[in-house]
């Protein structure tokens, strides 16, 4: 069983209900932290979750609406009155995470780790496991570094897009998925290289199987449409919208 936890549904715009992205899969005793955009914390603590209880962070990609809390996290790991971090910390990231903290330390001086170690895991096509849940990663196409991830546990799989451009190999990877977390950054008929619309996440899902489908980071010109109608005109399971807060279970 996953519970998975949205913590943050939309993009770098404000909008109500749909901060910038980050979403907790709790499975087998774990818990996984996808991308980490500003304010993921707060939003983690309305959960019911606390920081420390995040066993591993997974990035997507670098873009900030993805990552600007990691350099809130390192600090607070730091630095939290009676509560420094003392055990390791693994970061799974797209490849060229070595350089991302190196750039956010120069930026940031009080960030590089104290009392504890940090590891860094860069994967693109990769197979591997946390725990007992198995993890796939594949390239979307969105930057050329970003990545998708597939997990498996107790028979359930679940694959969470990040950002993906329609050129990418999200449709391979989510092959079967009982759930597809998908961006959705434009409605039908929106020209973009280096997102997904209403149609490719239609074509994408419904060529992949997958059995449900929840629609995130959407710009504001994608909730003013019809979405979901438009999605469903290609694909023939269950949608819905992704608002912050939201809770679903496998």
């Amino acid at each position: 069983m996953m519970d998975i936890f949205l913590l943050g549904t939309g993009t770098a715009i404000p909008v109500k209900q749909h901060s910038p992205a980050g979403l907790v899969v709790m499975a087998e005793g774990v818990r996984l932290l996808f991308d980490i955009g500003p304010g993921t914390l707060c939003r983690l603590e309305q959960a019911g979750i606390t920081y420390d209880q995040i066993d591993q962070l997974l990035l997507t990609h670098f873009h900030p609406d993805h990552t600007l809390d990691l350099a809130t996290l390192l600090l607070v790991f730091n630095y939290a009155p009676g509560a420094r971090r003392k055990t390791s910390f693994t970061i799974t990231s797209c490849k060229g995470i070595e350089d991302f903290l190196q750039n956010l330390y120069k930026l940031y001086p009080d960030l590089p780790p104290l009392g504890y170690e940090l590891h860094v895991h860069p994967v693109f096509r990769e197979e591997f496991s946390i725990g007992k849940i198995k993890i796939q990663s594949a390239p979307t196409g969105h930057t050329q570094e970003s990545v998708a991830y597939r997990l498996e546990v107790a028979g359930c799989s679940l694959v969470y897009s990040g950002d993906a451009a329609p050129h990418g190999e999200l449709a391979e990877l989510a092959h079967g998925a009982d759930l597809m977390i998908c961006e959705c950054s434009f409605p039908a008929g929106w020209e973009t290289e280096d997102h997904l619309n209403a149609d490719s996440v239609s074509r994408i899902a419904q060529n992949a199987r997958v059995k449900s489908l929840v629609i995130t980071h959407c710009y504001p010109p994608a909730l003013a449409a019809d979405l979901l109608g438009q999605i469903r005109k290609n694909y023939l399971g269950e949608v819905q919208l992704a608002v912050d807060g939201m809770h679903l279970s496998l």
